[in-house]
């Protein structure tokens, strides 16, 4: 299992989630956030904070490359903030109120 930890303009969450669903992504998680990066407007020499939000994403290995793909298409790939995409490994889940875990407690 890998978790995609997005950073996007707020603007591009909803066709992002309807694309997801669509191919098989059946939940997320995703918090309003504000940042700044290496080309972020500036104010007095200091970077600027911009609202973004984070989205995250628990997937199978077999479509990580898929899901990538679709929020990478969506995003705003090639647009200056645009965003970013993390992959991290997950070791483990459970799900709290069936105590099921691994693969079983995501998907």
């Amino acid at each position: 299992m890998r978790k995609l930890e997005c950073y996007l303009v707020p603007s591009k969450l909803d066709s992002m989630r309807d694309a997801l669903v669509k191919n098989g992504i059946e939940g997320m998680s995703v918090t309003d956030v504000k940042g700044f990066g290496t080309r972020s407007k500036t104010k007095n020499g200091l970077p600027q904070f911009e609202d973004r939000v984070k989205v995250e994403v628990v997937v199978d290995e077999s479509i990580v490359d898929s899901a990538i793909n679709i929020i990478r298409d969506l995003a705003g790939a090639g647009t200056i903030g645009a965003g970013k995409i993390f992959v991290v490994p997950v070791e483990d889940a459970i799900r709290l109120s069936t105590k099921e875990a691994g693969r079983s407690a995501i998907f």
